[in-house]
């Protein structure tokens, strides 16, 4: 009984986890959208002399707001690419992260965003499976550090560093150190794997060419 305000606790903030990358997206595309509609396609409605259905001028508005929306977002983060303007996000990211329960959600946006359109230097580098929880049962990993450090140095061992995700949010988890002969690298790339995690498992990426197959383990002694 004593520890169920905890769990109550934890399974509140996981839902808000999972349910705040979506939320915190629907609520600034919206936001966009008004400001689009107020002070970009309403003043140019009004003086563009076209004399129109309503029907039309209701898709032409619609559609005017949408490629301002999407051009302005392509337009941020063209700058975020740029050096003059990384200071200045950084920043930003900086006090979005001291926001209590809000930092959480902003951290699972940008992680999920980076996983699906960061380059190579993003946040996964590759998909990869490991026997978890047990020998015999596989689950989807990402590795997220693919170098000799300290960890490797202390135990002798080539390690990855590896991120397994939990279902539906690929941005939670836990992160384990993974000698490298007992991981098995996948054709999925990235994306396809966030999907699979987002839809626990229900979306699978065809297989590329022939799959050949794994010898079973002897059980250890």
């Amino acid at each position: 009984m004593s520890n169920r305000p905890h769990t109550l606790r934890n399974h509140f903030i996981s839902g808000l986890v999972v349910l705040g990358p979506l939320f915190v997206t629907v609520l600034v595309i919206l936001y966009l959208v008004g400001l689009a509609d107020a002070f970009v396609v309403n003043p140019l409605f009004r003086i563009i002399p076209w004399e129109l259905d309503a029907g039309w001028l209701v898709f032409l508005t619609k559609l005017a707001i949408a490629v301002v929306v999407v051009t302005f977002i392509t337009f941020v983060g063209f700058l975020a690419k740029r050096y003059v303007f990384i200071k200045f996000f950084e920043s930003w990211e900086s006090i979005l992260g001291a926001i209590p329960v809000f930092n959480r959600l902003y951290l699972s946006v940008r992680e999920i965003a980076q996983a699906f359109f960061g380059d190579k230097s993003g946040v996964f580098k590759r998909v990869v499976y490991i026997e978890y929880p047990r020998q015999g049962v596989w689950a989807v990993a990402f590795v997220t550090l693919d170098k000799r450090w300290e960890i490797s140095e202390k135990t002798g061992r080539e390690l990855l560093t590896l991120f397994v995700p939990s279902p539906p949010n690929p941005a939670t988890g836990f992160f384990v150190f993974c000698p490298k002969e007992q991981v098995l690298d996948s054709d999925m790339t990235v994306e396809e794997g966030i999907r699979m995690v987002i839809s626990g498992g229900t979306v699978v990426p065809r297989t590329r060419g022939s799959v050949p197959a794994i010898e079973p383990r002897a059980p250890q002694a």
